[in-house]
C-alpha cells in the first residue's frame, strides 16, 4: 500500500485501549530514542515484496517511500521524529517559502551546503528537473496528478519559484512528496525509471538494487550531521548501512528476526497476539503504531458489471464481511470502517453507512436484483498473508447476491502494475493506501478524481470518474481549516453511500517485529519506520 492512507469502530475495550497505549508509547519512545543512539552498524529489513521503483519520480509503494525518506532531499518535510513535532511542516532543503501573488506564487531559496552523493552541489535546478520529470509524458509519473494546478515554475541559482493557477491550501504539504525531491539535472526521462546506484542528496544513497532480491543504502559521504544546514534537520542517520531483503514469506521473516539474521521483519498476522504476549507492546521487539491508512475493495467502474451500475456496487458494499476481512489482518491490525477517509485524518467523521458486524445479504440481494448482468467478476489480489483469505471471503459473500467471482493472485508489485494500467481486464481488486501527507484531498481527490486517470501508473483503482463529484472535490479543495475538513467529511459520506466505487473495510495500524540488536525504533503514521532514526545496541 502507499504510500504511503472510520466511520465506526467495532473493537473490544482491551483492543481499543492497547492501540491508544501504542500511540502514547510511540510519542514517549521517540523523544529519547536519538539522545543515546549508537552510531554505526548495519540494519537489515525484510519484506515479502520488493520496491516498485527506486526512481523518486515513479516510486509509490509505502516501503519504497520508506527508503526514499532516508535517501532523498525535499524542499520541505515533516520532521523525522515521533510525537507532535512530526505534524508541523518545516523547511528542509529550503526555508519556508515566500508567498506572494495573492497566495499563488511560492519562492523557495535553496540552502547552500547540500551535496549529492557524487559530490555535486544542490541548486534550484535540481528541483526544477524533478518537476520536469513529473510532467513528462514518457515518465507517466504519478506526480503529474499533483501538478494539475501548477501554472509555471523556474529556477535561478538557488531560487526556485512556483506559480499556481489558483490558491491551494495543500501545496506546501505536497512539496514533502518524494516525487519532488532534488535529482541530478541530467537524470533521464524513462518510463522504466533509473536503476541503482541512484545518485541522491539525502543522508544515504541507494548503492545497489537487485530486483526482487535485495538492495543496499549507504551513507552519503557529503552529508555532515554535525554541521549546518544538516544539523537542524534532526536526521540522526545513525547506522552506516541499510540492507533490504525481498521475498521471504511472513513465517520466515519472523524466524530471521528472532534468530538475529534480520532486524525489521513482518510475521504471519495470526501470530500477532502470540508476539504481543511474548514481547509486550512497544517494550522490546514487538511494535504497534497508528497509521493514517486504509484497505478497501475497489470496483472497476470503467468496464464489466460495475460500469454505470451504482446499485450493484452498493450491493457489494452491503454484502462483504468486514468483520472477517479485518480479522485476517490479525491482532491489533486496525479498526473496521466503511469510510474512505481514515481515522486520524482531518475530515474524518463517524457516519454509519454499511454494516460493520457482518454481511447484510438482505439489502445486498435487493440492490443486486436485476443488476448483475452476466453475473461474473474477476478479482485481483496479492498472493501472500491476508490477500487469499480475504479474496475467498469476498468470493463467498458475493455469491450470495448472484455474482460469481474468479480470483487471480499476483505478487503485490505485479498486482498493482496491472490494475494501474488503464484497460486491464479486472472487476475487483484489493487495495491499500497510506497518507502521503495529512490532508483529506490525499485520499478523496488523489484516489477518486477521474480526471487524473492516465495510461499507466494510476492510483484510482476503481477508475471512478463522476463529473458531479469531481466538481465537489474542486470546491472542497479550495477551502481551508474546519470548512475544508467538514466539506471532505460530507463528500466522503456521499461518495461511499451514493456512488460506492470502493468498499473500505479497515483503518490500519502498523506492526513490526525487530531483532534484539535494534536499539532505537521510531515510526510515524505517514512516513513509516524512520530509517534515519533507527540504531543498533
Amino acid at each position: 500500500m502507499k504510500g504511503r492512507m472510520l466511520a465506526s469502530v467495532v473493537m473490544t475495550a482491551i483492543g481499543a485501549s492497547l492501540l491508544a497505549a501504542a500511540m502514547f508509547a510511540s510519542t514517549a519512545a521517540g523523544a529519547g530514542a536519538t539522545a543515546t543512539a549508537k552510531k554505526g552498524g548495519t540494519i537489515t529489513i525484510v519484506n515479502r515484496s520488493d520496491f516498485d521503483y527506486v526512481d523518486p519520480g515513479l516510486a509509490y509503494f509505502s516501503h519504497s517511500w520508506n527508503m526514499m525518506g532516508a535517501v532523498q532531499l525535499t524542499l520541505l518535510y515533516y520532521p523525522q521524529t515521533e510525537g507532535p513535532a512530526h505534524n508541523r511542516l518545516a523547511g528542509m532543503a529550503a526555508n519556508m517559502p515566500k508567498i506572494s501573488n495573492n497566495g499563488k506564487t511560492y519562492t523557495f531559496t535553496v540552502k547552500k551546503g547540500f551535496r549529492f552523493s557524487d559530490g555535486k552541489p544542490v541548486t534550484a535546478a535540481n528541483f526544477k528537473r524533478a518537476f520536469d520529470r513529473g510532467r513528462n509524458a514518457t515518465m507517466q509519473s504519478p506526480a503529474s496528478s499533483f501538478m494539475d494546478d501548477v501554472a509555471s515554475y523556474k529556477a535561478n541559482g538557488q531560487t526556485f519559484t512556483v506559480t499556481l493557477k489558483d490558491v491551494a491550501p495543500d501545496f506546501m504539504a505536497r512539496m514533502t512528496m518524494m516525487f519532488f525531491a532534488a535529482v541530478p539535472v541530467d537524470l533521464p526521462f524513462t518510463a522504466e525509471g533509473v536503476k541503482a546506484p541512484v545518485v541522491s542528496a539525502g543522508p544515504y544513497y541507494l548503492k545497489e538494487w537487485n530486483v526482487k532480491s535485495s538492495a543496499l543504502a549507504v551513507r552519503n559521504p557529503y552529508w555532515k550531521n554535525n554541521q549546518e544546514p544538516f544539523k537542524s534537520l534532526g536526521f540522526a542517520a545513525n547506522v552506516d548501512q541499510i540492507r533490504w531483503i525481498a521475498g521471504p514469506d511472513p513465517a520466515t521473516q519472523r524466524l530471521m528476526c528472532e534468530r538475529g539474521e534480520a532486524d525489521l521483519c513482518g510475521f504471519p498476522p495470526a501470530q500477532a497476539k502470540e508476539l504481543a504476549d511474548k514481547y509486550g507492546i512497544n517494550k522490546s521487539q514487538f511494535y504497534v503504531k497508528p497509521q493514517i491508512g486504509n484497505w478497501y475493495l475497489a470496483m472497476n467502474t470503467s468496464r464489466g458489471i460495475f460500469q454505470n451500475n451504482t446499485k450493484l456496487r452498493q450491493a457489494v458494499s452491503n454484502a462483504i464481511d468486514r468483520r472477517f476481512m479485518v480479522a485476517q489482518h490479525g491482532y491489533l491490525g486496525g479498526f473496521r470502517t466503511d469510510q474512505f477517509i481514515p481515522n486520524g485524518m482531518p475530515g474524518f467523521k463517524n457516519f454509519d453507512i454499511y454494516s460493520l458486524k457482518g454481511p447484510n445479504y438482505a439489502k445486498g440481494k435487493t440492490l443486486a436484483q436485476g443488476n448483475t448482468r452476466d453475473g461474473k467478476a474477476v478479482m485481483y489480489t496479492y498472493n501472500t498473508s491476508a490477500g487469499p483469505p480475504i479474496a475467498q471471503s469476498v468470493q463467498f459473500n458475493l455469491k450470495q447476491i448472484g455474482i460469481d467471482v474468479e480470483i487471480k493472485l499476483f505478487d503485490r508489485v505485479v498486482q498493482h502494475e496491472k490494475t494501474a494500467t488503464r484497460g486491464e481486464p479486472f472487476d475487483l481488486t484489493l487495495e491499500g493506501w497510506l497518507a502521503d501527507y495529512p490532508d483529506p484531498a490525499n485520499f478523496v481527490n488523489v484516489l477518486l478524481d477521474g480526471r487524473r486517470i492516465q495510461a499507466d501508473n494510476n492510483v484510482n483503482a476503481s477508475y471512478f470518474n463522476n463529473a458531479a463529484f469531481n466538481k465537489r472535490m474542486d470546491q472542497a479543495y479550495k477551502l481551508a481549516g474546519d470548512a475544508r475538513a467538514n466539506a471532505y467529511a460530507i463528500l466522503d459520506r456521499d461518495i461511499m453511500k451514493n456512488a460506492a466505487p470502493v468498499a473500505p473495510y479497515i483503518s490500519t495500524a502498523s506492526r513490526w517485529l525487530t531483532s534484539t540488536k535494534v536499539g532505537c525504533f521510531a515510526y510515524t503514521g505517514a512516513a513509516g519506520v524512520l530509517l534515519t532514526q533507527i540504531c543498533t545496541k
